[in-house]
């Protein structure tokens, strides 16, 4: 049986290890330098970070922070938690684990304060597309174009978890 719950600082590395295996499963190998960002984004004191765990195996992450203003470049924007990560290992996908992440973040999110959920996905990404609309996030109709060229999507939820179908 799979349960979430926030990450150990133990966990810090394996929840990192997940991350880097989905996103080689992807297609996208991440650089050591990605991976250095990612590790410092995972450990910084404002980090929310859920776990997914299957028999004492981690087999997911997601990643909460505060959300800023100007779309991340402003201080930050009261009632507002940006979720920059969900991933699950590849073994795993299809298992709705990754719902399960985002309705622990929700939980989470709403007990630490937090009123809205915010978070860009690819416009190609359809797998992710497709998990945050059955979690309750609505395109909001902004998106942005990343330095390589991906349009990327912005969609929002309230912070409620029975929102989330806790």
């Amino acid at each position: 049986m799979i349960s979430t719950r926030l990450a150990a600082p133990a966990e810090i590395d394996a929840a990192a290890e997940v991350w880097r295996l989905a996103n080689i499963a992807r297609g996208k190998v991440p650089s050591e330098e990605r991976i250095a960002r990612v590790h410092t984004k995972l450990t910084a004191d404002d980090a929310l970070v859920v776990v997914a765990v299957d028999d004492g195996l981690l087999v997911g992450m997601a990643l909460a922070e505060p959300g800023l203003a100007d779309d991340g470049a402003g201080p930050p924007a009261p009632g507002l938690c940006h979720i920059s990560m969900v991933f699950v290992h590849p073994d795993h996908w299809g298992k709705a684990i990754g719902q399960q992440l985002l309705t622990a973040i929700a939980s989470y999110a709403g007990r630490d304060g937090y009123a809205v959920l915010q978070l860009w996905t690819g416009e190609s990404n359809e797998r992710a597309q497709r998990l945050y609309r059955r979690a309750g996030f609505n395109l909001t109709g902004r998106t942005k174009q990343l330095a390589t060229g991906e349009l990327v999507l912005h969609l929002n939820c309230p912070a409620a978890a029975d929102r989330l179908g806790a």
